[in-house]
């Protein structure tokens, strides 16, 4: 019988390598990076353009792009395109961020050929109906509208813009002027330029074969006799952050939502892995010590967590948390008290070594099934990084020492760069 008053033997993590992706070029010069996976048959198939809010000429036109093109082919309505992906039993589904314009199809190998077919359908011959768009812009106004009743959201675009500017598509927000001013040519244009074969790069994971997979996808090409182009990110640059306090006052909100942070570095310093650890004491996981302090100490709210919001060109610090109004000044001295502690006092090997052991079993938990393979791939690709990256993880989590914490505190956290934004009342 199992004696439950003895603790489970505990092992040290072994040293290991993922799989990795690799890449080949179709006959037009388009990547594809597979990687080849798992036990089932289905495969993830990703089409990556660069469409995202970066490349679009007004706010919003990016977003209802990535809306908008299921919405209709010169052949089928949206119905029809659900109709015909749910038959083969695919699943299909869009993203739109900062840089890129995602569209990816779940399937079984055995319907590629014909999802492919209704793929190139939607890239060459989308129409964005007038009513769908019409329907769609509302949606989206109404939707901002509620949003801009939220707390979370009015500061979290606030921040943003504190440290890019409103101007810089890291900083900036489409409202509802912008998206009513959108219209049906601008979004056949936006996609004729940016959502089509001669852009994207193609990410293909599962159990499949790939020579397969690359066939298929060379005879639609070749139909459409369309030569790839990498597209160049143009040359944007931002204000410098407003370091300070932003208050936005409402008198009628119960609570005060807090961001707190600054510009940073992004993956290829060198730095930056310690960064993560740093940031994972301070605020990255629910034994952290904002959450020990602010939450479990004082109560003054359900949650508080920091991370590093990595993006393609730039890369930002931030804690957030929702608090009572009447705790709003207090909880931000709490935070500057915590971070103070970290320029100041060495943290205890027994508290590093909890920390660094939680990220490493998050890390070998996200790497569990092929699809989140490929995206480790894509998080160091788009980065400018090689598989290396995450040997030197493994190996930065089993070196770090309190030393180089309380450095990397006091070199990336200073208070002269924090930029603070408050909605409701301080």
């Amino acid at each position: 019988m199992l004696d439950r008053t003895i603790s489970p033997e505990v092992h040290s993590f072994v040293p290991f390598k993922i799989k990795q992706a690799e890449t080949l070029f179709l006959d037009n010069g388009t990547p594809i990076h597979y990687l080849v996976s798992g036990t089932q048959p289905i495969i993830r198939l990703e089409f990556i353009f660069p469409a995202g809010t970066w490349f679009e000429p007004s706010n919003g036109l990016s977003y209802l792009a990535s809306k908008m093109i299921l919405e209709g082919t010169i052949n089928r309505s949206a119905k029809d395109i659900a109709d015909q992906i749910a038959l083969y039993g695919a699943f299909i589904e869009t993203q739109q961020g900062y840089e890129n314009l995602n569209i990816t199809v779940y399937l079984l190998e055995k319907h590629l050929e014909v999802v492919l077919s209704l793929i190139d359908e939607i890239f060459t011959k989308s129409i964005f109906p007038e009513l769908e768009l019409t329907n769609l812009k509302s949606l989206t106004s109404q939707s901002l509208k509620v949003s801009k009743e939220k707390n979370q959201f009015l500061a979290s675009v606030n921040f943003r813009k504190v440290l890019y500017g409103e101007s810089h598509p890291y900083g900036r927000q489409y409202w509802e002027n912008n998206i009513e001013s959108v219209d049906r040519n601008d979004l056949i244009e936006f996609s004729k330029r940016y959502i089509n074969w001669s852009t994207c790069e193609i990410f293909v994971s599962g159990q499949f074969t790939i020579s397969s997979v690359t066939t298929k996808i060379n005879k639609l090409i070749e139909k459409s006799q369309i030569i790839y182009s990498a597209t160049k990110f143009p040359n944007i640059d931002f204000q410098s952050p407003d370091a300070g306090l932003l208050i936005i006052e409402k008198p009628s909100s119960l609570q005060s939502c807090i961001k707190y942070g600054c510009l940073t570095i992004n993956r290829n310093n060198p730095d930056y892995i310690g960064l993560l650890i740093l940031n994972e004491i301070l605020g990255g996981f629910f034994g952290s010590r904002l959450m020990k302090n602010i939450r479990e100490d004082k109560g003054f709210t359900y949650g508080i967590h920091s991370n590093v919001q990595t993006l393609m060109k730039s890369s930002y610090f931030l804690i957030s948390t929702e608090v009572k109004k009447e705790n709003t000044k207090d909880t931000l001295i709490e935070i500057e008290k915590e971070i103070e502690i970290l320029k100041t006092k060495l943290i205890s090997p027994t508290e590093l070594n909890t920390v660094t052991s939680y990220m490493l079993g998050r890390f070998i938990n996200s790497i569990n099934s092929p699809f989140a393979l490929m995206d480790k791939f894509k998080t160091i690709y788009y980065s400018g990084l090689g598989y290396d990256y995450y040997d030197s993880f493994n190996h930065k989590l089993n070196n770090i020492t309190p030393t180089d914490i309380k450095r990397l505190a006091n070199k990336y956290f200073d208070y002269n760069n924090f930029s603070k934004v408050v909605v409701g009342s301080l």
